[in-house]
């Protein structure tokens, strides 16, 4: 709840709303920041021209990159592997704020170091069948598709549809399962940047002194975050957020009960949970 987490009891103008809720989460505030948009030109009967929504797209698209680079980082300092992280951590920096043509430019080398990582001796070993999670609906994100769930808000937008997207899933559902899903859907929001040609800075449209009710959902590179808020005279009254951590945070005794320490932290860290989106 937004309005009780944040301290949103006063009346928010569109733009000072747009700019809290993407610092909501600072690891993924684009996603929140597109999030905030949509819902407020929903709710001002608003709509941007494809150019636009494509851009849109791109920004969002490359923040996921990012985001699961920073994953594979973390991932790299937690299991002893320097040259995961180092490297993970040095193709985020180039990512980050990147042109279209330089993310384009980087996939060539990103690719070979996923596929690297991917063969990195004892690695299924280590990682296989830790924190294994079955198909259900509190699932959400990377951790739901990696447990064989076409659960992807994405596939719902057609403006994804038009430049090719579709859904990649694994089978599993363990750690190992969610490593080369993140690595997959790295190369895939590479090739759909690739498709659109450019990325803008998300604002949102200009709504006016509209009032009415808005509703959007945004596939952050978490899972899906909804939003619904109360538009009145152009001002934010009323907000309420939904964030994927706060279903996966009741997935946390379920990959770590029971396991030696390692296996535990290994498979908790494997949800990339937010702790951001947490409060």
């Amino acid at each position: 709840d937004v309005e009780r987490s944040r301290g949103l009891g006063d009346v928010y103008k569109r733009q000072e709303f747009v700019d809290h809720l993407a610092a909501l989460s600072p690891l993924s505030p684009v996603a929140y920041r597109l999030l905030a948009c949509l819902a407020l030109e929903q709710a001002a009967g608003q709509s941007v021209a494809p150019d636009i929504a494509r851009a849109r797209l791109a920004v969002v698209e490359r923040e996921r990159v990012a985001s699961h680079l920073g994953w594979l980082a973390v991932f790299g300092a937690q299991s002893g592997s320097s040259w995961i992280e180092k490297r993970a951590a040095a193709f985020q920096l180039k990512v980050q704020g990147a042109a279209a043509t330089d993310v384009t430019t980087l996939k060539p080398k990103l690719s070979t170091f996923l596929a690297k990582l991917q063969r990195t001796p004892l690695l299924a070993a280590r990682l296989s069948g830790i924190g294994q999670l079955l198909a259900n609906d509190t699932l959400s994100g990377p951790v739901a598709r990696a447990s064989g769930m076409a659960s992807d808000t994405r596939s719902d937008d057609p403006v994804y549809a038009g430049i090719g997207f579709s859904v990649l899933t694994m089978t599993d559902g363990d750690a190992l399962a969610r490593l080369v899903q993140r690595c997959n859907e790295i190369t895939q929001s590479l090739d759909l940047i690739s498709a659109v040609g450019s990325v803008a800075r998300l604002e949102p449209h200009s709504i006016g002194a509209a009032s009415g009710t808005g509703e959007a959902v945004v596939e952050t590179p978490r899972g899906a975050a909804r939003l619904s808020l109360t538009l009145h005279k152009g001002k934010v009254i009323a907000a309420d957020i939904k964030t994927p951590t706060t279903a996966h945070l009741a997935l946390i005794g379920d990959v770590a009960e029971g396991q030696e320490l390692g296996n535990a932290l290994t498979g908790i860290g494997s949800l990339d949970i937010s702790p951001w989106e947490v409060t």
